[in-house]
């Protein structure tokens, strides 16, 4: 429980505005009870002349307990006011983030504009839980998903030749495995989103953990074939459940926010480098460290619950029947053209960001002379900032479109990621940081775009459809870049393969608008527009 408590003096107009209920983007209070002079709604009709105070409670916002007293008493001409709010959030795991904000917000409520930390829409515990519960399973999905990444250049030349084309090699026959993403999507259609994310990702850390007893590289890329693209479909079920729970004007931000915890995973991983140059097997310590995501997901399954869109679609998972109030019917069919587009801009972008993301640690290792210790300090130091692209992104996503967002983004990641390849020294580290930045306004609109644009029954079918093509995409990119490499070196190479964000970027003006819409509105019965 946190508390505030506040005093000013005023006059009958400052107390006025303290005994109006507030209504704004953290909460909606009613009069709880006055208990000297005051009339039912506890505003300017009370009795100033004698010590008094009212009392407001919330019945919208993501508070477990809300309580706000204003208290008064005459001293000389003016009042003496006291305030003070007893408060407990409702959103787990990441309160401690949010307590500072809303401590300093609650003094005065934030009517009349909206901090950047806030969702466009008020929401309710349920929602901040929703919201909570997927980023938690991102960063748990942000951590196995990136080992690999991180420190197959070690095991390769561990384990096997040390080269950039096995390295390539090895990662497009992973991302083979994404067949068993969209199986599990596919399932998360008929079986709910909550059941699927849970298996998913407890099967993930078996594999991730077994990793690290490999005896050779292809058992590793089965092993992580199976890993890596079960952690993929736990995201995206948990993602979808959370896209169906929230309101309409704050699913880019959500999504956004599920990003910056992936990353954080990611950086569990970065951080953890320094143990590959341990010694040639140091690498195996990272596959390790999977096992500190099992008390997250146990915990993550206690406080996520299935989404109500999904139920809503099969009442007999909740033992209730669908209302008289349900929105417009959604369509159950699939269109052609919305997956059409989006298909071509996940294949353009992932031409480029795969084998960049993949690559990226040979390159300094083997082009620039990093060590483990010095990779894991550059990730972090032009890393990190991208988490301000990505808040960004999200805002403007859900404020003022998502192509506002997606174009710019496409086209600065296709330039800086081109120049990072083929400058060396502060350049290269100024470039890999523009690329972070700007790069990341794309995250938000994207990850939000593939849940909107398609009906309940189908979502995660189109979701796991669409992340089949995209890694085709990955495979494309990284067969290219493993031989353009070998032939002709690592500039030339990327900035070829930056043609296709480029591309994208002008598809990106096609993208339907979505923001500020209900998914029922956008994929409503007969409509078939893009």
């Amino acid at each position: 429980m946190a508390s505030r408590v506040d005093e000013w003096r005023g006059t009958t107009t400052t107390l006025a505005e303290r005994l109006r209920p507030r209504d704004d983007l953290i909460v909606r209070e009613v009069p709880a009870g006055c208990d000297t002079g005051c009339d039912t709604s506890c505003d300017a009709g009370c009795d100033t002349a004698r010590p008094g105070s009212a009392s407001f409670s919330a019945v919208e916002g993501p508070f477990l307990h809300y309580e706000r007293r204003v208290g008064w008493e005459p001293d000389g001409s003016e009042l003496r006011i006291t305030q003070s709010i007893d408060w407990r959030l409702g959103i787990p795991y990441w309160a401690w983030l949010y307590r500072p904000f809303v401590h300093r917000a609650l003094r005065d409520g934030v009517a009349g504009h909206r901090p950047w930390w806030l969702f466009p829409d008020r929401i309710s515990v349920p929602q901040a839980r929703a919201v909570s519960t997927m980023a938690l399973f991102s960063l748990v999905s942000g951590l196995l998903y990136g080992q690999l990444t991180q420190v197959l250049t070690f095991a390769s030349a561990d384990i096997g030749d040390g080269s950039s084309g096995q390295q390539a090699a090895i990662f497009a026959v992973v991302r083979v495995g994404t067949v068993l993403t969209a199986f599990m999507m596919f399932q998360a259609d008929r079986f709910g989103r909550r059941r699927i994310a849970l298996w998913s990702f407890g099967l993930a850390i078996v594999t991730s953990v077994a990793t690290a007893f490999v005896p050779s590289l292809a058992a590793l890329s089965v092993l992580q074939a199976v890993s890596r693209n079960l952690a993929v479909a736990g995201l995206l079920a948990i993602d979808t459940l959370c896209i169906e729970e929230l309101p309409a004007g704050s699913r880019a931000m959500a999504s956004g926010l599920g990003a910056m915890a992936y990353g954080l995973g990611s950086g569990v991983v970065v951080v953890s480098l320094p143990l590959a140059d341990v010694s040639p097997w140091g690498w195996r310590l990272v596959f390790a460290l999977s096992l500190i995501t099992v008390p997250l997901v146990w915990s993550g399954a206690r406080t996520s619950t299935e989404s109500h869109r999904f139920l809503r679609l099969h009442p007999d998972r909740s033992g209730s029947a669908s209302g008289t109030d349900d929105p417009p019917p959604e369509s159950r069919r699939i269109h052609g053209s919305r997956f059409v587009l989006l298909a071509a801009l996940f294949v353009l972008l992932n031409l480029l960001v795969a084998p960049m993301s993949q690559l990226q640690n040979d390159y300094l290792r083997s082009e620039r002379g990093f060590d483990g210790f010095t990779i894991a300090v550059f990730t972090v130091l032009t890393g990190t900032p991208a988490a301000l692209g990505v808040i960004v992104g999200g805002r403007i996503a859900d404020t003022r479109g998502r192509r506002w967002a997606l174009v710019p983004g496409l086209v600065a990641l296709a330039v800086f990621i081109a120049l990072f390849f083929n400058l060396s020294g502060a350049s290269m580290w100024v470039s890999s940081l523009v690329a972070a930045v700007l790069g990341t306004l794309t995250v938000a609109p994207l990850g939000v775009l593939a849940p909107e644009l398609f009906p309940t029954a189908r979502r995660g079918g189109a979701r796991g459809a669409l992340n089949v093509l995209a890694v085709t995409g990955s495979v494309l990119g990284l067969l290219l870049a493993g031989a353009g490499v070998d032939a002709a070196g690592y500039g030339p190479t990327f900035a070829l393969l930056a043609l296709g964000p480029l591309i994208a970027a002008g598809l990106a003006f096609a993208v339907p608008e979505t923001g500020g819409r209900e998914l029922e509105e956008i994929n409503q019965e007969g409509r078939a527009s893009l």
